[in-house]
């Protein structure tokens, strides 16, 4: 089910809302203000869940066009392939390693 985060402001204060649909109709849940329990597990929930949905996003997109993923790990920017190839980068975009899927 996809669920929208929204932040509403009333008075100088921010408050927010998870809206989604059930069955066609629009259903909206009140998580607070940003110091509320309710919206900080919220937060911590979005970080357990789906943490690594972003990257499995990209990979499918980023492959169909034909072209690599890119991400941070260890200080290297990663640069990974369809085929399973990772070439690991510096800052300056050298290559200081190339690791193959099979060894």
């Amino acid at each position: 089910m996809k669920k929208s985060l929204t932040k509403k402001t009333i008075q100088g204060r921010e408050y927010f809302y998870l809206c989604y649909r059930t069955k066609g109709k629009l259903t909206t849940k009140y998580l607070g203000t940003v110091d509320s329990p309710k919206y900080k597990k919220y937060l911590l929930s979005l970080t357990k869940s789906g943490a690594t949905y972003g990257l499995r996003r990209s990979r499918i997109d980023n492959w169909k066009a034909g072209v690599p993923i890119a991400y941070i790990e260890d200080s290297y920017i990663v640069l990974e392939y369809k085929n399973g190839v990772k070439e690991y980068l510096d800052s300056k975009e050298n290559v200081k390693k190339v690791v193959f899927p099979n060894g």
